[in-house]
């Protein structure tokens, strides 16, 4: 029979979080500035003992370069349906989601969602920058996934498989390059991840994940790509090390050529009170003849900077960063920030 919905069970749970921002950066054309973050209404729905419901509603000012800082002449604020997922739990080895959901690519996508609050730092690696900041990463998928548990033992494995739409690939910075309605070819693009949780080592968890997808971009002809990333993390109450080590391989069909670009992150913090001093290193090469992103380039550099809870509710941050890029002026960049939730 099937199940039915009892109206006085089902709970609405709505849980806010948003960011303040004040800073600047010494690349050309940009300005010192106050900006509004992401104001993240998370909200999630039990329908009924199988059936689990959440999403995003994102509201937040237009886009961003990679500092965080909004481009000259962006002010507009609009709404954002980040994540949007109904999920069939049929047990702990299998459950089935349908939406729009965090690609499972590497372990910060899928480990942090759209709250700076609940990050250390004041934003996401370069890696792992949404596609409209400029971020190279089909972050977004809308789909269906599978996911659970593999009986394993103490090793704790667990796995993720993904087919959706991929991500739009006719201009660098299209406008919306999640494409939530329409995919641009019949291709669909593939992910599988399988990441292990000892039980021996506390806050270990350690994987990999391969993606692939056929992108058609303007002028072009079809470009195979592949994107294979593992991870090494340790994450623990008042201790972090997050390390992210990845390879993206674009193939022009019909030519012999093949673009590898590689990537990487290290992050390190420890808490002391409520205070959480950190440091992040991080590395991206993309080839200037790059057929998705030529405009991209070298980029690498430390960030660092220092969390103080506040409140249990609220974080403030202050971060330095240096980037190295390749036949351009590096950039240093300061972000003040003040998170929070509610």
């Amino acid at each position: 029979m099937a199940e039915r919905m009892d109206l006085s069970k089902t709970l609405l749970r709505i849980r806010g979080f948003g960011d303040v921002n004040f800073g600047g950066d010494t690349q050309h054309g940009d300005t010192t500035a106050f900006s509004l973050g992401q104001l993240d209404l998370f909200i999630t729905s039990d329908i009924s003992e199988k059936f689990k419901f959440l999403s995003e509603v994102v509201f937040e000012g237009g886009n961003s370069n990679i500092y965080g800082q909004p481009k000259a002449g962006v002010n507009n604020l609009g709404v954002d349906l980040e994540r949007y997922v109904l999920q069939y739990s049929y047990n702990d080895y299998f459950n089935i989601s349908a939406g729009r959901v965090h690609t499972a690519i590497g372990y910060y996508n899928t480990a942090y969602h759209h709250s700076t609050w609940l990050q250390t730092t004041t934003g996401r690696p370069f890696l792992f920058r949404f596609e409209d900041e400029g971020g190279i990463l089909p972050i977004h998928t809308v789909g269906v996934s599978a996911s659970g548990i593999i009986p394993s033992g103490g090793l704790g494995l667990h796995y993720v498989a993904e087919v959706g739409n991929g991500r739009e690939s006719r201009t660098p910075q299209t406008e919306e390059p999640v494409q939530n309605i329409v995919d641009e070819n019949n291709h669909k693009a593939f992910n599988f991840a399988l990441f292990a949780r000892p039980e021996a080592v506390r806050g270990l968890q350690a994987g990999f994940s391969a993606y692939r997808d056929v992108l058609e971009p303007a002028n072009s002809p079809r470009v195979g790509q592949t994107i294979l990333a593992t991870h090494v993390v340790l994450v623990r109450s008042n201790y972090e090390w997050l390390n992210e080590v990845m390879l993206i391989r674009e193939s022009v069909f019909g030519q012999n050529k093949v673009y590898n670009t590689p990537g990487f992150y290290t992050q390190v913090s420890k808490q002391f009170g409520s205070w959480r001093p950190y440091l992040r290193y991080q590395y991206v090469n993309v080839a200037k003849t790059n057929p998705i992103f030529p405009d991209v380039g070298l980029q690498h550099g430390p960030s660092v900077g220092i969390r103080y809870d506040a409140s249990e509710f609220v974080a403030l941050k202050f971060q330095y960063d240096y980037t190295y890029q390749r036949q351009q002026q590096s950039i240093n960049a300061l972000t003040m920030q003040v998170g929070f939730t509610f």
